[in-house]
């Protein structure tokens, strides 16, 4: 009998695992640092309602709301743009790394304004 629920548990869990839906779900948390600059987190929500990606960067007062977002399962790249408050552009473009595990990262240049730095985003 504890064989059986024990293998029960087991492919239970094994489902759940497998099935963690849309790969960009989630929260992701990075930093952009370039040369001696503090480096400055950065907090991505993504969702997904079956047709597209939206989202918010730094969720709360100062939210920024991502005005384009693509995946391109290619490769499995990430395309993400926005506006700061003052209207610079940023973007944001990478490639899923670990795409099969629940803190999968997107490793990929971030660029605000003129200034272009080097993220990795761990998703939470």
């Amino acid at each position: 009998m504890r064989v059986l629920l024990m293998s029960l548990m087991l492919s239970v869990a094994a489902v759940g695992h497998a099935q963690e839906g849309f790969p960009l779900d989630g929260t992701w948390r990075g930093q952009r640092v370039a040369g001696t600059d503090t480096p400055v987190t950065i907090v991505m929500v993504l969702g997904w309602d079956g047709k597209t990606i939206s989202g918010l960067i730094d969720p709360g007062p100062k939210s920024i709301q991502i005005t384009k977002a693509e995946l391109i399962p290619e490769g499995w790249r990430v395309k993400i743009e926005a506006h700061t408050k003052s209207g610079e552009a940023i973007s944001f473009t990478g490639a899923i790394g670990k795409l099969g595990a629940y803190d999968r990262t997107i490793t990929g240049t971030w660029i605000e304004g003129a200034r272009s730095y080097r993220v990795r985003m761990v998703r939470e």
